[in-house]
């Protein structure tokens, strides 16, 4: 009889069999999420407010401080540009 698994141990099985690229992409999503909230609450400025700074919906920069917001260059450029720093080193 098979032994129903429990929830620490399929999250460890989901992780060892997340391909490296995906770990990768989620890490610098997170990354990328967790700088840009930093600068926000540095600032004092909440979603909203640089909702309306950047052009975009309070909603779509709420998904981006998930951390599973899939970033584009042109996202992130516009980001850079409106808060004048950069939230990704190469």
């Amino acid at each position: 009889m098979k032994q129903a698994v429990g929830a620490a141990e399929l999250f460890d099985q989901i992780v060892a069999e997340t391909p490296p690229e995906l770990k990768k992409r989620l890490d610098l999503s997170f990354a990328i999420a967790d700088k840009l909230d930093a600068i926000l609450k540095q600032r004092g400025l909440t979603q909203k407010e640089f909702a309306r700074m950047i052009g975009r919906s309070q909603a779509e920069v709420s998904r981006w401080l998930s951390g599973t917001h899939n970033f584009t260059l042109a996202t992130l450029a516009k980001i850079s540009v409106t808060l004048g720093c950069s939230v990704v080193t190469v």
